[in-house]
């Protein structure tokens, strides 16, 4: 089996349609979605309206559900907010339920799936130190935990048996192959694949992740987009011209 990972796409439909575009080749199974479709872009029922064509199952991000209500607006810098705001306007009823009926977690065969950490999901914490880490993956049930949120492609090996980290992989040359065991009473995985629609590692190329069962290895990926358009879109709709700027430095 093939699965594509993709999170943090924010309403940004080249990004997302050059993905898919890319991994259409590669005969994926299933597609997974770790949450944060919308906020930020310009496009986010497109956005919304591809991932159910292609039958992601996907989980709830902090912007999803403050678009809906279920998670306070509070929490969110007034860029942010403001494309909240915005976004929450172009949606329709039926886009809002189906933001509004996204789970905060999900299983998927050897995976779970969350948008920040497994301990508190509703918390949408920021997935950023070793402790996070092994709390995430001792309240796993699975072999592999897919998290989202940072915008920062990561791979994790946790050791059960020794109890220590055994592999922790951030830099883009070591993320490109990397091979895994099958066996869930020695180790777990955590996976971040990065952002699809708006990377924060200084890398402007979409980021998504592969996990190809039958060679037991992960892939992460990076697609050129047409970023000049996707910023011409956030600027036309009147969105901050922050967010347009950001995505040709990748941060």
């Amino acid at each position: 089996m093939r699965y594509a990972v993709l999170s943090d796409v924010h309403g940004n439909l080249e990004a997302l349609t050059a993905v898919l575009d890319a991994l259409a080749p590669e005969r994926i199974d299933r597609c997974l979605c770790l949450g944060d479709v919308v906020g930020y872009g310009a496009e986010p029922g497109a956005c919304l309206a591809r991932l159910e064509a292609c039958g992601a199952v996907t989980v709830g991000g902090n912007h999803d559900l403050a678009c809906v209500g279920k998670f306070s607006l509070d929490w969110f810098n007034e860029v942010a907010r403001a494309a909240l705001l915005w976004t929450r306007d172009q949606l329709s009823f039926a886009e809002l339920d189906a933001l509004r009926r996204l789970p905060l977690t999900a299983a998927v065969e050897f995976c779970t799936l969350v948008h920040g950490t497994l301990r508190h999901p509703e918390r949408f914490e920021y997935l950023v130190e070793a402790g996070q880490a092994i709390d995430t993956l001792t309240a796993c049930r699975t072999l592999m935990c897919l998290v989202g949120h940072t915008h920062l492609p990561l791979f994790l090996e946790y050791d059960r048996r020794e109890r220590r980290i055994a592999r922790l992989l951030t830099r883009a040359g070591d993320l490109a192959q990397i091979p895994f065991t099958d066996d869930p009473e020695a180790m777990r995985y955590l996976i971040n694949p990065g952002s699809v629609g708006q990377p924060r590692d200084g890398d402007p190329r979409a980021s998504c992740a592969v996990i190809d069962t039958a060679r037991r290895e992960v892939h992460i990926r990076r697609v050129p987009y047409d970023v000049a358009a996707a910023q011409r879109k956030i600027r036309q709709a009147g969105l901050p011209g922050f967010l347009a700027d950001r995505l040709a430095d990748g941060r």
